[in-house]
């Protein structure tokens, strides 16, 4: 499967080199040059490098239903919202990417994959 996205291009194509384009005067050549500053994030984000940008390409990715009522995914967004989106940005992940969210849970559930039977019982019980 391709990505649907790949004839956008990316936030590099669009780049031009504003030091070529802009001529350099001579107040410039007389004051120092230093580094822009860098925030907290960027900062973050180079120390450590596995946590910036996806796990994974979406080339890597296999796309499968997975069929749900609609009240077990709505419990699903709404503790994604309220549970693991703000600890991914005390992390200082701000970039995360759907796939790597259901590629987290898949491996979540294999951890416990002992409990689904149990749970298929419980729902047909319930029923």
């Amino acid at each position: 499967m391709t990505n649907p996205f790949d004839d956008l291009g990316n936030d590099e194509d669009d780049d031009t080199d504003v030091t070529a384009a802009t001529p350099a005067t001579d107040d410039d050549s007389s004051q120092p040059t230093s580094p822009p500053a860098r925030t907290a994030s960027e900062q973050a984000s180079d120390d450590e490098p596995a946590v910036s940008g996806p796990a994974f390409e979406y080339s890597a990715v296999r796309q499968r239903p997975l069929y749900a009522r609609g009240e077990t995914w709505d419990a699903l967004e709404d503790q994604l919202g309220l549970t693991v989106t703000p600890e991914l940005r005390r992390m200082g992940i701000r970039d995360d990417e759907t796939r790597e969210v259901h590629d987290a849970l898949l491996k979540v559930a294999l951890e416990h994959i002992d409990e689904v039977p149990e749970q298929i019982l419980e729902t047909r019980r319930q029923a």
